[in-house]
């Protein structure tokens, strides 16, 4: 009797044991966290319901996280920091934590939402995709009014007519934190942008020019798995999706341009660009309204760098021919994809690289100032002027 009582005790603990080593369902660690971020507190507010539909839509994952933090001016519209749950059968969204009403453009606020995320939903990958208003590097108030500086709030991220700079939005997001960047923002694929990002993602996926509404919506449902792919996102898919879907339609809505950058080449890049601003003086001012631009204004801020620098190999002296056709191979490394209607809206595109650059005016005393501030701008040590 003895006997049995110990090996009934033996199986047991045997039982017990292997038990305890077994992964419990519920500790399925995720592959991959995504944000999406939607600052929509302005005269985007409309859009912000479709998305979140499209993106549910589009959800057939079960093991990665996928939260969408949403601000709106709808009567529903308190901040929000949403999982998405369920499968391709029935997805749904859940509310995972409330916000205060706030500015969604702050920095403090990006940075918070980052950590709830990052803290509240660990994954050895991250991925962020921000929708809102945008105008690149530009300062507060200098897109539509580059010479007074009156308001036209896009930089980046708009919450009731506050925005935040560009520097500000990477200085919210640790180093090494994402492994890309996707900014549904118009005129966000500029070296300026980009080399402020560098080492906060590997990968920037963005629009040289505007975003005409409805954005990336219509391809949501089709392209949102494309961002969980492993090891490494489809940035390439979610690109071609766009702009092929946008390639598809009338004038003027046939207009589209996106990039998809390496973050990890923008150093390199400088470097050639160093030595092309070493063997230059200032460009002649013709230059300025003769090389692309993506501009839908009488200003011409957003340049297309390629363009800038095939006027450099066709118009220079021999070594800036020599310096300029260098950093050509550099660029076109650096932009791992790109694709551009024939125009946008009214815009001939006839010259298209996948990143645009800020040249310097005279017309626009305090933009270049607040261009010579930036990472790019103090990489470079010197900048191109008329």
């Amino acid at each position: 009797m003895n006997k049995q009582i110990c090996l009934l005790f033996f199986f047991l603990l045997a039982a017990v044991s292997c038990s305890s080593e077994a992964e419990p369902v519920d500790s399925v660690v995720a592959s991959r966290t995504v944000l999406i971020y939607l600052a929509g507190d302005n005269s985007l507010s409309d859009e912000v319901g479709p998305k979140t539909d499209a993106l549910v839509a589009g959800w057939h994952n079960t093991r990665d996280n996928l939260l969408i933090y949403r601000d709106s001016r709808d009567e529903d519209g308190t901040p929000s920091l949403l999982k998405v749950e369920g499968d391709a059968l029935h997805p749904y969204v859940k509310v995972v934590k409330e916000y205060p009403e706030s500015d969604s453009a702050s920095p403090e606020i990006f940075a918070e939402v980052l950590r709830d995320v990052t803290t509240g939903y660990p994954a050895p990958s991250y991925g962020l995709l921000v929708f809102s208003h945008g105008t690149g590097w530009l300062p507060e108030g200098s897109y539509t009014h580059p010479r007074s500086g009156a308001s036209s709030l896009r930089s980046i991220m708009e919450d009731n007519g506050r925005e935040m700079a560009i520097a500000g939005f990477a200085a919210a997001i640790p180093d090494g934190q994402f492994d890309f960047i996707v900014l549904e923002a118009c005129l966000m694929a500029g070296v300026e942008v980009a080399c402020e990002l560098r080492g906060k993602a590997d990968y920037l996926l963005a629009s040289p020019a505007e975003i005409l509404s409805p954005g990336f919506t219509p391809v949501y449902p089709a392209v949102l798995e494309a961002l969980f792919k492993q090891p490494e996102a489809d940035l390439l898919a979610v690109a071609d999706s766009y702009y092929s879907h946008c390639n598809d339609l009338e004038a003027p809505y046939r207009s589209a341009t996106v990039s998809v950058v390496r973050l990890d080449r923008m150093d390199e890049l400088a470097e050639a660009m160093c030595r092309v601003y070493a063997c230059m003086a200032d460009i002649p001012e013709e230059w300025v309204h003769e090389i692309q631009c993506f501009d839908r204004s009488e200003n011409r801020l957003f340049f297309d760098m390629g363009s800038l620098l095939d006027r450099m190999e066709a118009e220079g002296g021999t070594e800036v021919r020599r310096a300029a056709t260098a950093a050509q191979s550099v660029l076109s490394g650096t932009v791992a994809s790109k694709a551009a209607t024939p125009f946008f809206v009214d815009i001939p595109v006839r010259a298209y690289s996948g990143l645009t650059t800020y040249i310097e005016q005279p017309a626009y005393p305090a933009l270049n100032a607040a261009w010579r501030q930036t990472s790019w701008s103090k990489k470079m040590g010197k900048s191109f002027a008329i």
